[in-house]
């Protein structure tokens, strides 16, 4: 029984390599190898980056006798790294598990479902651990003379650090579960969690240079205050150049710590598998409710689908983010990025084309949001909710369309008042950027759900499959970049003929003929469509 557990937890925590999402079913055997060779692939990119750090640390600290402020870094790289690939399977495996009822019904020990949990905790915190380690450990053993004890003790130093992995996993597992049952939005909390850990990433990218130039400078100063505060990873570190008391001081440490969080999950694992963290406590207030339209809660249901999704949120609307940071970046350092842009047009000879320039960044960003390229798509098996609705298909449509003008608008109309404000045009395009924008933004919001219309994939598993994979979505992100670029290549064929203000106005009218035809169709021949489905 032990034996299936075990086996049972591994095909759970790994089923993401040999489980397709998009159908539901089992991948072939060489899906499964394609689908290997691409994750290793990804791990090969990462373990080079994480090998070129490495290689910026090991000989500048060996040569001022710091070999163990060099693991005690780079195992603390590892430690979070295996913390932030586990932590979430933590959650869904100790926390949120589907078939606790089932395996509790069984005649098995807890303490054995509970090590079977734990099994799948480790092993995938040690793949995101090893990420890190084997380039670690390849520069040390290529830059270093290390000595049997040293070979032995740095080989056994990753499997035993990533038992600390595992109980910081499991202590802020029980955070993100705390935390999930008492918030409504949970898809709030993950697009929020997502943009932090990207700025971080972002921040710590162009930093690195610096800082790993600042560590090397300091690393006296670093070393005392690593060895006073983290003293388990300066034991590490002292076991990897071959100290055997070290080795047993840290992995003593980390057995004990895990032991202690251990004890405390195995006497309360019944509680945990059996509460409910389902949704958020809410107390029942008694208001009165006001009557709306049927516009108005079709658009209500097309907010709370994209904002109950994160997914829908971070891949199709992450141009609101954008436009938001470009218009802050406007107002902090507005005035130093329109001196540089005036020099650069002026060196180049092509002043007077800021205006459509500024434009075609406008359009850019603003096309970076496809809320209503997958629209339909989400609609799914359920679809014939919508259909059978005392409402028209045009109705429905229309509150799709709405959803993304009511998005996309509020954020372009800001950043279209800083462009102005800033960079000064001339009086003629402070009424023509602003039409290109709107105009633009309504293309794009009738064009990507003219394209799912055409191409709806309703018999998705994961909604992944339809915000990520679809033909409309990409047609859309990428017809919008398209259309811009066409379109300065056009200016470039016909400058000599037409100013800047001029084609802008003739970029307004065709746009304005398209929105019109796509709108007449969207409204009967899409609306006919839309039914048939």
């Amino acid at each position: 029984m032990t034996k299936a557990l075990f086996k049972k937890q591994m095909m759970e925590s790994f089923s993401w390599l040999y489980f397709n999402s998009k159908n539901g079913k089992r991948r072939s055997g060489k899906g499964i190898l394609l689908y290997g060779l691409m994750y290793l692939l990804i791990f090969g990119v990462l373990g080079y980056v994480f090998y070129m750090m490495a290689s910026g640390l090991c000989e500048p600290l060996h040569g001022i006798g710091l070999d163990w402020l060099y693991f005690a870094i780079t195992g603390l790289v590892g430690i979070v790294l295996g913390v932030f690939g586990s932590v979430f399977n933590t959650y869904a495996s100790l926390y949120q598990a589907k078939d606790n009822d089932l395996l509790l019904s069984m005649p098995v020990p807890t303490s054995r479902i509970l090590m079977a949990r734990l099994s799948g905790v480790y092993a995938v915190g040690l793949m995101y651990e090893m990420i890190v380690m084997i380039p670690v450990l390849s520069v040390w053993f290529f830059s270093v003379k290390v000595g049997a004890a040293g070979i032995v003790f740095s080989l056994l130093i990753p499997f035993v650090m990533s038992f600390f992995v595992l109980t910081l996993s499991c202590i802020l597992g029980w955070v993100v579960a705390q935390i999930s049952a008492r918030v409504k939005n949970k898809s709030m909390v993950t697009v929020l969690l997502s943009l932090a850990f990207l700025g971080g990433y972002y921040y710590v990218y162009f930093k690195a240079s610096q800082m790993l130039m600042d560590l090397i400078a300091n690393a006296q100063n670093i070393a005392k205050n690593v060895k006073n505060i983290l003293y388990p990873l300066y034991h590490m570190g002292l076991a990897a150049e071959g100290n055997p008391v070290s080795m047993l001081i840290f992995t003593a440490i980390v057995l004990v710590f895990f032991g202690i969080v251990y004890g405390v999950l195995e006497h309360s694992f019944l509680k945990l598998a059996t509460a409910n963290r389902g949704s958020a406590r809410t107390r029942y207030k008694e208001r009165p409710v006001k009557a709306g339209s049927a516009d108005s809660a079709l658009l209500k249901k097309e907010l709370k689908r994209f904002t109950g999704s994160a997914n829908y949120m971070m891949n199709c609307g992450l141009g609101i983010l954008f436009m938001l940071a470009a218009s802050a970046a406007l107002v902090i350092k507005g005035r130093f990025l329109a001196e540089i842009l005036d020099m650069l047009m002026l060196y180049a000879g092509g002043e007077n084309i800021i205006p459509l320039l500024l434009t075609a960044a406008l359009c850019m960003l603003a096309s970076m949001n496809d809320i209503s390229a997958p629209s339909v798509s989400l609609e799914g098996k359920n679809i014939w909710l919508a259909q059978v609705l005392p409402v028209s298909s045009w109705k429905v449509l229309k509150a799709k369309l709405k959803l993304h003008l009511l998005l996309t608008l509020p954020p372009v109309l800001l950043l279209t008042v800083c462009v102005l404000v800033v960079f000064r045009p001339e009086a003629s395009f402070l009424v023509l950027i602003p039409l290109t924008a709107v105009l633009f933004v309504f293309l794009m919001a009738m064009w990507g759900l003219f394209l799912n219309l055409k191409a709806p994939n309703l018999n998705w598993t994961s909604e992944v499959v339809p915000i990520k994979q679809s033909l409309s979505v990409t047609l859309t992100l990428f017809g919008g970049w398209g259309i811009v670029m066409i379109l300065g290549g056009v200016y470039f064929l016909v400058m000599k003929w037409l100013i800047p203000a001029v084609f802008l106005m003739c970029t307004d009218v065709l746009m304005l003929a398209a929105n019109a035809v796509l709108f007449r169709w969207l409204k009967t021949g899409g609306s006919r469509r839309f039914e048939q489905l």
